[in-house]
């Protein structure tokens, strides 16, 4: 197991999960955590995550943690069954990269920690945000899921809705449903740039053109070098 696996488990053992559990809306016992859901995690992910803290970009609030322009603290555990005792927690890995996308962001691509946030703020249809230097605009969608495969079938629905007219009503089908989302999501923010991220680093980043004054756009597949933050500073 790689160090930053090692480090990671003993936090969250010593730390994260206990913090998490004594809460006084939950009052849960940690014997309920299912340490099977840590196997998933890759050892990229757990680093960066714990560079978040350790650099203190990230603040702990009621269990969750927040970045300076976040709609709500962000939780890594997931609650189980209400009925079970004690109540089964699992890790949720999609936090953890979020957190530690907050981390490479700032540490990786030049980004002012004032400038970024988890949630996006009017349906919090994408996971991170990147902001103008007012803190108003939108300048960079990040979404993450927590498989390559989840990747693979965000980016394709996507594909399908951005280049065509929005719809009278959204797709039923739940994974359809979360892509047009987004989709909608871009069309009121136009930002520069959409990160579709998944574990271990691996994702997309896509540059947004929009067909003329229409709400159809391109998402066209650029470097990750384009993250750096004074790309967005250059094009504004």
């Amino acid at each position: 197991m790689s160090e930053s696996l090692e480090e990671f488990r003993r936090r969250l053992n010593s730390d994260w999960l206990p913090s998490y559990c004594s809460e006084p809306r939950r009052n849960y016992s940690p014997e309920g955590f299912r340490r099977d859901s840590l196997n998933a995690l890759e050892a990229f992910d757990a680093g960066w995550f714990i560079q978040a803290i350790d650099g203190d970009l990230v603040k702990y609030e009621n269990g969750g943690f927040r970045a300076p322009l976040s709609s709500g603290a962000e939780p890594i555990f997931w609650e189980l069954e209400k009925s079970i005792s004690p109540r089964p927690i699992t890790l949720w890995r999609e936090p953890v990269i979020t957190i530690g996308a907050v981390a490479r962001l700032k540490v990786e691509f030049g980004w002012p920690i004032g400038a970024l946030g988890m949630q996006s703020r009017r349906s919090w249809a994408f996971d991170l945000v990147g902001y103008d230097a007012d803190g108003l605009r939108e300048i960079l969608l990040c979404e993450v899921k927590k498989s390559d495969r989840e990747i693979e079938m965000l980016h394709a629905w996507m594909l399908e809705y951005c280049s065509s007219d929005p719809l009278e009503a959204e797709p039923e089908h739940k994974g359809r449903k979360n892509a047009y989302r987004k989709v909608r999501d871009i069309r009121i923010a136009w930002p520069q740039l959409v990160w579709l991220l998944g574990p271990g680093g691996r994702g997309v980043v896509f540059k947004v053109t929009r067909e003329n004054d229409s709400l159809r756009f391109n998402l066209i597949p650029v470097s990750e070098n384009n993250l750096g933050h004074r790309n967005f500073v250059s094009a504004s």
